[in-house]
This record gives structure tokens, sequence and C-alpha cells, in this order.
């Protein structure tokens, strides 16, 4: 009798374990389908770029003490950023399991506060629109996105998270329209009105020591990444921020055409603000 009970209790528990929930399968994403679908969205009216996915750990500071996450734990990477002085840009990031992933996510919250920082010296306008950035993640994939319509935007970045085909057309953004009437300012004759103090003054301009320390931080921004540089030249330059043109070799062959890489000062340090071709 006892032998029988334990038999029944045995299929009741085989029964209820074929009945559970069955853990949800991993949502692999195509970066690249993604990647061009924000770019065709809309909701990026400055013109983009994409940059090099290799030089992504050294964009999130990967290779920085402060942060817990290195290079190793992002199995692939997109980014594309404007051409402006805007804040637009998106970075696709897969983790190389889920605890890496969550460091990338903290990650991206110290890129945040950097890119903040950033923008507050060299385009004020620009750095509110780091306090509330879309941030989305399914899995090991995640999805940070700045661009026009954040409402819109969001919708946008959750439906293409879920792994499922979509449609543009269902996801058009809500952009202002311009106000009728405006024109350029004329700029024939000089103005000689008492300038803004609503303005901040502008940086002082840069020094012999401030351009080495630009070079050098430069050249720290490589270290660590898949180009060896072998020469940066000066070919941008105006108070506060200064832009070089990169000779470098990847895996020994000579890059061509050049990088380029724009610096900018903060409070006396020089932060990476664009980098590519």
């Amino acid at each position: 009798m006892k032998h029988a009970k334990y038999l029944l209790l045995l299929a009741l528990c085989l029964t209820l374990t074929a009945c559970g929930p069955k853990p949800a399968e991993a949502v692999a994403l195509d970066l690249d389908y993604i990647a061009n679908t924000l770019s065709d969205s809309g909701y990026f009216p400055q013109p983009l770029e994409a940059q090099d996915p290799e030089l992504v750990p050294g964009l999130l500071n990967l290779y920085e003490n402060r942060v817990e996450a290195g290079p190793e734990d992002v199995a692939q990477a997109r980014y594309t950023m404007s051409l402006g002085m805007v804040a637009d840009q998106f970075l696709l990031l897969e983790g190389t399991d889920g605890e890496a992933a969550g460091r990338l996510e903290q990650a991206l919250a110290t890129y945040t506060e950097d890119q903040r920082s950033a923008y507050e010296f060299y385009a004020p306008d620009q750095a509110a629109r780091m306090d509330d950035p879309i941030v989305e993640r399914q899995g090991n994939y995640l999805l940070f996105a700045v661009g026009q319509d954040r409402d819109g935007l969001e919708k946008l970045c959750k439906a293409l998270m879920s792994g499922e085909e979509v449609y543009l057309s269902d996801f058009l953004p809500n952009l202002p329209e311009p106000e009728p009437g405006q024109s350029a300012p004329d700029e024939s004759e000089p103005d000689i009105s008492a300038p803004d103090a609503s303005q901040p003054e502008e940086p002082a301009p840069l020094t012999a020591e401030d351009k080495a320390a630009a070079y050098d931080a430069a050249c720290d921004y490589y270290l660590g990444t898949v180009f060896d540089v072998q020469g940066l030249t000066e070919i941008g330059l105006r108070a506060g921020e200064i832009t070089f043109q990169v000779s470098c070799t990847k895996g020994g062959a000579k890059v061509d055409p050049d990088r380029t890489i724009s610096l900018a000062r903060e409070n006396g340090a020089w932060t990476v603000v664009s980098e590519g071709y």
C-alpha cells in the first residue's frame, strides 16, 4: 500500500511539472536591423554617422577602474551619433551573458553622466536631454537612445527590442513645425548691441599646455583599442575644443583614411566628444 501511494505521489509531481510554466526562450536580436530602422525612423532629424563598433568600449570608459564593466563584457555593439552639436544618438549593445549585460547597463548610466557634463560645457542647450535618455533592455541586449519626440521614440525602441518586425508607418514621429515667418539673422552688418549677460562667457583661448594635455588625452583614448596611433595632427581649434587628425594602424595595416577625434575642455580636463572618420 505504501508503495502504491508513493507511485501515485510521484505521478502527481510529474504531472504538475509538465503543466507548469515553461521558461521564456531567449530573444536573439538583429542589431543591424535595429540600427538601420532607427536611422530611417525620422526621430533623428540631424545627419547621423555610424561609428566603428570597436571604439564603443572606449566610449563607455570600459578600460577605466571607475566602471565595473570591461571590454570583455561586450559581445557586439553599434553606435550612431549626430554630426552636429546635438545630443541625438543611439547605442546598441549585446552582453556576453546576463551578468555582463547588467554591468553594461550600469556603464550606460555613467556614460549618461559624462555626456551631460560634456554638453554643459560646449552645448549647454543639449545637456538637459541627457537627464532622461531611453534605455531598454531585453535579455542580454541594451538600447540607449536620445532623439526627438521622446515618447514616440520610446515606443519604437520597445517594439524593436521585442524582436518583432517593425513598420515605421506605425511609429511616425511628432516633430515640431518651424515657426512661420522665421528667418536667419542678417549677418551683413556687425552686431554692436550689448552682449547677452545670460549666456556663458567664452572659454579662454587654448595655451600650448592646453594643447599638450588634449594631445595626451586623445592618445589615452586609443589605449587598449584595436588602433595603434602613429601621430596626431591638429586640424581644428576653437576656445575650449580641439580636433586632431589621427594617423593609425590596425593589426599592423595602415588605416586609410585617417580618423579624427574631437575633445572639449571641462574644468581643466579633456573629454572626447566625437571620434570616427
